[in-house]
Protein backbone atom coordinates (compact mmCIF):
# COMPACT_ATOMS: atom_id res chain seq x y z
CA UNK A 1 0.00 0.00 0.00
CA UNK A 2 0.99 3.61 -0.52
CA UNK A 3 2.58 5.47 2.42
CA UNK A 4 0.39 7.96 4.30
CA UNK A 5 2.39 10.97 3.08
CA UNK A 6 2.03 9.89 -0.55
CA UNK A 7 -1.75 9.39 -0.26
CA UNK A 8 -2.46 12.78 1.36
CA UNK A 9 0.07 14.60 -0.82
CA UNK A 10 -1.39 13.14 -4.02
CA UNK A 11 -4.91 14.00 -2.90
CA UNK A 12 -4.04 17.66 -2.35
CA UNK A 13 -1.99 17.87 -5.53
CA UNK A 14 -4.98 16.58 -7.51
CA UNK A 15 -7.28 19.12 -5.84
CA UNK A 16 -4.89 21.98 -6.60
CA UNK A 17 -4.44 20.78 -10.17
CA UNK A 18 -8.19 20.44 -10.65
CA UNK A 19 -8.92 23.91 -9.29
CA UNK A 20 -6.31 25.46 -11.60
CA UNK A 21 -7.22 23.46 -14.70
CA UNK A 22 -10.99 23.83 -14.30
CA UNK A 23 -10.71 27.46 -13.13
CA UNK A 24 -12.86 26.81 -10.09
CA UNK A 25 -12.39 27.93 -6.50
CA UNK A 26 -10.24 25.46 -4.57
CA UNK A 27 -12.88 25.52 -1.80
CA UNK A 28 -15.51 24.17 -4.25
CA UNK A 29 -13.91 20.70 -4.15
CA UNK A 30 -12.31 18.64 -1.43
CA UNK A 31 -11.33 15.08 -0.71
CA UNK A 32 -10.30 12.50 1.82
CA UNK A 33 -8.66 9.10 2.10
CA UNK A 34 -11.07 6.19 2.49
CA UNK A 35 -9.68 3.05 4.08
CA UNK A 36 -11.04 -0.47 3.98
CA UNK A 37 -9.67 -4.01 4.22
CA UNK A 38 -9.09 -3.85 0.45
CA UNK A 39 -6.77 -0.86 0.87
CA UNK A 40 -7.01 2.91 0.68
CA UNK A 41 -8.38 5.17 -2.01
CA UNK A 42 -8.61 8.86 -2.71
CA UNK A 43 -12.17 10.20 -2.65
CA UNK A 44 -12.98 13.59 -4.20
CA UNK A 45 -16.24 15.47 -3.63
CA UNK A 46 -17.97 18.76 -4.35
CA UNK A 47 -18.34 21.04 -1.33
CA UNK A 48 -20.94 23.29 -2.94
CA UNK A 49 -24.46 22.43 -1.65
CA UNK A 50 -26.14 20.29 -4.30
CA UNK A 51 -22.82 19.87 -6.07
CA UNK A 52 -21.47 22.15 -8.76
CA UNK A 53 -20.23 19.36 -11.01
CA UNK A 54 -16.56 19.88 -10.20
CA UNK A 55 -15.89 16.21 -9.49
CA UNK A 56 -17.70 15.14 -12.66
CA UNK A 57 -15.50 17.54 -14.63
CA UNK A 58 -12.41 16.10 -12.89
CA UNK A 59 -13.34 12.62 -14.12
CA UNK A 60 -13.91 13.95 -17.65
CA UNK A 61 -10.58 15.81 -17.80
CA UNK A 62 -8.54 13.57 -15.51
CA UNK A 63 -5.39 13.29 -17.66
CA UNK A 64 -5.05 17.07 -18.02
CA UNK A 65 -5.68 17.52 -14.29
CA UNK A 66 -3.00 14.97 -13.40
CA UNK A 67 -0.54 16.85 -15.63
CA UNK A 68 -1.49 20.16 -13.97
CA UNK A 69 -1.17 18.58 -10.50
CA UNK A 70 2.28 17.29 -11.40
CA UNK A 71 3.30 20.77 -12.57
CA UNK A 72 2.10 22.25 -9.26
CA UNK A 73 4.30 19.92 -7.19
CA UNK A 74 7.24 19.65 -9.60
CA UNK A 75 7.79 23.38 -10.03
CA UNK A 76 7.49 24.64 -6.45
CA UNK A 77 10.36 26.37 -4.63
CA UNK A 78 10.02 24.49 -1.32
CA UNK A 79 11.94 21.34 -0.44
CA UNK A 80 10.75 18.12 -2.10
CA UNK A 81 10.35 16.37 1.26
CA UNK A 82 7.96 19.05 2.50
CA UNK A 83 5.28 21.41 1.14
CA UNK A 84 4.16 25.02 1.36
CA UNK A 85 1.15 27.22 0.70
CA UNK A 86 2.21 27.58 -2.94
CA UNK A 87 1.83 23.85 -3.63
CA UNK A 88 -0.03 21.52 -1.23
CA UNK A 89 -0.81 23.38 1.98
CA UNK A 90 -4.07 25.19 2.64
CA UNK A 91 -5.94 26.37 5.70
CA UNK A 92 -8.37 23.45 5.35
CA UNK A 93 -5.65 20.78 5.43
CA UNK A 94 -3.68 22.05 8.45
CA UNK A 95 -4.00 18.69 10.20
CA UNK A 96 -2.00 17.04 7.37
CA UNK A 97 0.71 19.69 6.92
CA UNK A 98 3.32 17.59 8.73
CA UNK A 99 2.89 14.63 6.33
CA UNK A 100 2.53 16.54 3.05
CA UNK A 101 5.46 16.03 0.67
CA UNK A 102 5.43 17.49 -2.81
CA UNK A 103 8.11 14.98 -3.85
CA UNK A 104 5.92 12.06 -2.77
CA UNK A 105 3.00 13.47 -4.76
CA UNK A 106 5.22 14.02 -7.81
CA UNK A 107 6.44 10.40 -7.66
CA UNK A 108 2.86 9.07 -7.64
CA UNK A 109 1.61 11.46 -10.32
CA UNK A 110 4.48 10.58 -12.66
CA UNK A 111 3.24 6.96 -12.65
CA UNK A 112 -0.24 8.15 -13.71
CA UNK A 113 0.64 10.70 -16.41
CA UNK A 114 -0.20 9.46 -19.89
Amino acid sequence: TMPEEAMWSTLYALLEGAAEHLRIARDDIDGTISRSKAGAEIVLYDTVPGGAGGVLRISEEFDAIVRKALAVVADCECGEETSCYSCLRAYRNQSQHEVLSRGAAADVLRTVVT
